[in-house]
């Protein structure tokens, strides 16, 4: 005796007529394709929104035609890939879902959207999560958002704006004379510092500091002939070393000229 294979089928009704009509869905690729269907009715993107496929979840999650209601829903979703789909739905209805998700991981996934406005922007700057705002310090191009996470109580959120090119040299200087090492190290490879500031930086008090104003200024002799005589045995070698061949590490920073 034969066994009839399931079908699955769905309602689907056309937006540009009021008519039902029945869509027999047989495959997992075939329902992807219909959940990730602009044209497709809400009414079955809500259907779909509960599929057992986490692919065919997912693709209704990152449409733009989907409700505000069904991303509240698989923005809570057991699986990652289904929850970053919210915040990566192009639509302004998903960026509120994706900003207010219980996922640290999504909230800064949605905070790196070149669409985030600036009430959404503060919403970030508000994230009790240090990671999320960390994620927008990447990518905004906004400066009040910057001067902002260039003042963020959080370390690694500094350490991060330190590297986006919108900070400007007044912030960079500040950062460079932050309580945290962390922060002081990354800035002192930030290449927006006066020289004045590195040759300052070359008896900071941690080993940290001292090595990246050494390996990220490779350029400076004058620092490395300072470092060559620091009590930390690998910074003492390293800036020998780049004393020995100058040329061969400035090479990773372009065509730049030593200065003695």
């Amino acid at each position: 005796m034969r066994h009839q294979r399931q079908v699955r089928t769905f309602i689907w009704c056309s937006r540009s007529t009021a008519a039902c009509q029945t869509l027999s869905v047989p495959s997992i690729n075939e329902r992807v394709r219909v959940a990730a269907g602009t044209s497709t009715a809400t009414a079955t993107l809500s259907e779909l929104a509960s599929d057992k496929s986490p692919k065919v979840r997912q693709a209704v999650a990152k449409n733009p035609s989907t409700s505000t209601q069904v991303l509240n829903a698989l923005v809570r979703d057991e699986k990652w890939a289904v929850r970053f789909a919210v915040a990566e739905n192009p639509s302004p209805q998903a960026l509120p879902v994706a900003l207010a998700a219980s996922d640290a991981d999504v909230r800064g996934r949605a905070a790196q959207r070149d669409d985030l406005d600036m009430v959404s922007a503060q919403l970030v700057l508000r994230d009790p999560v240090h990671t999320v705002r960390e994620r927008m310090a990447e990518v905004t191009q906004d400066a009040s958002v910057v001067a902002a996470l260039a003042r963020d109580p959080h370390p690694a959120v500094r350490s991060t704006i330190l590297l986006n090119p919108m900070l400007s040299e007044t912030d960079a200087e500040m950062l460079a004379s932050d309580p945290i090492a962390r922060v002081r190290a990354t800035a002192a490879g930030c290449r927006r510092l006066r020289p004045e500031t590195l040759s300052r930086m070359a008896d900071d008090r941690s080993s940290l500091v001292r090595w990246s104003v050494l390996v990220d200024n490779p350029e400076r002799l004058d620092l490395a002939r300072k470092i060559a005589e620091d009590p930390d045995e690998m910074n003492a070698d390293q800036a020998k070393a780049q004393l020995a061949h100058p040329r061969d590490f400035r090479a990773f920073r372009g065509d730049i000229d030593l200065i003695s």
